[in-house]
């Protein structure tokens, strides 16, 4: 290979980087993601990276509905907007990373799909995993301490020793 088709092949492979960079940077931008419940009452809206951007609520959103309710439908819609967004991210990211271990570590982060039907009452819903987490242990009961060790014996003194040095100097003579 002569230094020019060296260099011919180096300059197309910075345009092709390039031109995968700016169509990342558009795909990027375009990856905010929003959801909306089936009366359309309420709307979220997050940007690429999860972040809530909107939140659009009408008058019939809240009437009849208890605030803890609204929260919860608010969350919920919120979690579906930021999955689609995470979606949208590695799609995004597919022409630059290809099938290499960065698009893996991209998609492990996806968070899992919101399930279509109601938890039953009372019960909370149990919690998806993401690619990357492994699942929790059942959590033991902490050990029981051992009892502390027996406390040492107190030497006995010798009847000679005096405890009591009365506050005197012992350098004064009386």
């Amino acid at each position: 290979m002569t230094p020019e088709e060296w260099l011919a092949n180096f300059d197309a492979k910075i345009a092709d980087v390039q031109a995968k960079a700016a169509e990342f940077q558009e795909n990027l931008e375009a990856s905010s993601a929003s959801e909306a419940n089936q009366d359309g009452s309420i709307r979220v809206t997050v940007a690429p990276n999860g972040s809530l951007t909107d939140l659009h609520l009408a008058d019939t959103a809240v009437q009849g509905k208890s605030g803890s309710k609204i929260a919860e439908e608010i969350l919920k819609l919120a979690r579906k907007a930021q999955r689609s967004a995470a979606v949208n991210v590695a799609e995004a990211f597919k022409p630059m990373g290809g099938d290499s271990e960065a698009l893996h570590m991209v998609t492990g982060y996806i968070p899992p799909e919101e399930p279509e039907e109601p938890e039953p009452a009372g019960q909370p819903p149990e919690r998806q995993l993401f690619a990357h987490e492994e699942p929790e242990q059942p959590r033991q009961a902490p050990p029981t301490p051992p009892p502390p060790p027996p406390a040492r014996p107190r030497r006995p003194r010798p009847d000679d020793e005096d405890d009591d040095f009365g506050g005197g100097s012992i350098l004064r003579r009386d």
